[in-house]
């Protein structure tokens, strides 16, 4: 997650942040309305999407009481700046418009496990004009991106360099021996195919079709976001984790590595940006909070 090289400077770019924040009141009242300073209507771009696109310091509109809201994505790093503090959390995105982000820390007086309702909701992007339109998984709106006019906090870590170009890029086809997951194949509860360990307790991993998604190591909590999309792209972020340390099988680090997902019969297969195999899951039939389709075999695509 983001690191600040001193107080100095993150208290130092609240005060700016502070500053902007009431000139653009002022504005507002010397323009007689507010209306008059919401951004021009969106018109998203055509041809292909590019995720280096949304890197930046942002403001939110279109979402009701938390409007205004200055928020900043740094490559993989989204923070949400309030009154409290700051909210940290980790994002994803590609080029075929998929998006997922997850709250995995906060900072002073910002709760970590504050639940926000357009990053939730949150399962792809449209870009159009100086700004974004972050969408639901049916293609409706959630929230609009439009340009702060801020200087993020830390240059450097808003640096786009050609790793993080790559870590953007369209993952490695499938191979041909695995059928792609569809979105509808992955709710349930799925368990390591290679059995269990030595840990605590049983490692396990539980998709949920809300978008999010819980795990156990066979030590450790962890939780994010997924959002799945054509031949078998998948998409995670990990957020808040206990760190307990012992002989264990990391289902939630597989899954928020994943940029694809296939089906070797009815074996789950994880895979990283290079199609390299990252882990096998099969459904927990006997399991607790087994989803329903628990034991059917894959739709495909």
């Amino acid at each position: 997650m983001q690191k600040w090289s001193s107080a100095g400077k993150r208290e130092g770019w609240r005060t700016t942040l502070a500053l902007a924040a009431m000139l653009a009141l002022v504005g507002c009242g010397a323009s007689g309305s507010a209306e008059s300073a919401a951004p021009p209507p969106f018109r998203p771009r055509s041809g292909p999407l590019d995720p280096v696109a949304l890197v930046g310091m942002w403001k939110l509109t279109g979402i009701g009481a938390e409007a205004g809201t200055v928020v900043g994505l740094a490559p993989g790093d989204l923070t949400i700046y309030r009154s409290c503090g700051e909210l940290l959390a980790s994002w994803r995105a590609d080029s075929q418009g998929l998006f997922v982000a997850g709250i995995s820390g906060g900072t002073d007086g910002c709760d970590p496990r504050s639940r926000v309702a357009w990053l939730d909701r949150a399962a792809g992007y449209r870009l159009g004009g100086r700004g974004a339109m972050l969408v639901d998984a049916h293609g409706e709106s959630v929230a609009r991106l439009v340009a702060a006019g801020l200087p993020p906090p830390d240059p450097e870590l808003f640096e786009v360099t050609d790793e993080v170009r790559r870590s953007f890029g369209t993952p490695a086809a499938l191979p041909a021996r695995l059928t792609p997951a569809a979105r509808r194949d992955l709710p349930g509860r799925w368990v390591p195919a290679g059995g269990g360990s030595k840990a605590f307790e049983r490692p396990y991993l539980k998709i949920r079709a809300d978008g999010r998604w819980s795990a156990s190591d066979g030590c450790n909590g962890s939780e994010g976001g997924w959002v799945a999309g054509p031949a078998g792209t998948l998409l995670a972020t990990s957020g808040i984790s206990t760190l307990i340390g012992c002989d264990n099988v990391p289902v939630g680090g597989w899954l928020s590595a994943a940029r694809r997902a296939g089906f070797d019969g009815a074996t789950l297969v994880l895979l990283d940006q290079n199609a390299e195999e990252l882990g096998r899951l099969r459904r927990d039939n006997d399991g607790a909070g087994a989803g329903a389709g628990a034991g059917a075999p894959p739709s495909g695509n």
